[in-house]
């Protein structure tokens, strides 16, 4: 059970205390695709690495401060965010297991990459693309996707270095192009002062690839609905990008 972590708990409250840009949450709202769109996936089969990097530079396009990170550059932080996230003191006690493992998942069998493009003020737009060549970790990704258990840590705090968050989420209704759509938002208080605009994030599997789309810190003010549009319409030239790079 606690390998769920890779979907459903947030990764936002985390990679702010360690100064990463980075993505959302929680939750897992979820959506099954049309039949049609489930027929195509089986011919989406697991993107290399170098595929997974080249949809991650297609996404951010032209955006010049994109920071754009490699399977092998994921996995050589490994070690350091893993002893960064045992520094932190986390509560409730049985949520430091499935937190801490956001930073330190095993890649073994998986091709991913991610493009970080940071906006105004604390704003940052996260892409991410796994491609699992792995087919039980597949098979694992895809029952993540299906649960919609926060295993009791839709609310938790984080502290480390004299900074504390509080974060809590919620599953947000979402479809899109992927064979699954999971949608979370998280609302976070960083040493009692409101993160604005929380985080936001939307996963989706595709065949035999997982791609997520998180959006945090936005200081404009946007109704939950325009946001999620957004996302789902980014989420979606995701699936089209890895559908492509796949044939």
């Amino acid at each position: 059970m606690k390998k769920q972590a890779f979907w459903v708990l947030p990764v936002a409250a985390a990679f702010a205390l360690s100064g990463c840009g980075s993505s959302g949450n929680e939750s897992a709202g979820n959506s099954e695709g049309s039949g049609t769109a489930q027929e195509q996936s089986t011919e989406t089969g697991a993107l290399s690495a170098e595929q997974a990097t080249a949809v991650v530079k297609s996404l951010v396009g032209d955006e010049s401060n994109a920071q754009v990170l490699d399977g092998d550059t994921i996995k050589a932080s490994l070690p350091d965010s893993q002893k960064l996230l045992e520094q932190m003191n986390i509560k409730p006690e049985k949520c430091a297991e499935l937190v801490t493992q956001q930073g330190t998942q095993d890649l073994d069998g998986t091709n991913m990459a991610v493009a970080v493009v940071p906006g105004e003020g604390a704003e940052t737009t996260t892409y991410s693309v796994t491609g699992f060549e792995d087919s039980a970790k597949l098979e694992q990704a895809k029952t993540m996707a299906e649960k919609k258990d926060l295993q009791g840590c839709d609310k938790f705090t984080m502290s480390m270095s004299g900074q504390e968050i509080s974060a809590s989420a919620k599953i947000l209704d979402a479809t899109s192009d992927a064979d699954t759509t999971v949608a979370t938002q998280t609302s976070m208080t960083v040493n009692g002062t409101e993160v604005p605009g929380g985080s936001y994030q939307l996963q989706g599997l595709v065949g035999d690839n997982a791609v997520v789309v998180a959006y945090t810190g936005g200081t404009e003010e946007k109704a939950e609905s325009e946001v999620l549009e957004q996302l789902v319409g980014e989420l979606n030239k995701a699936v089209a990008e890895v559908k492509s790079a796949a044939k």
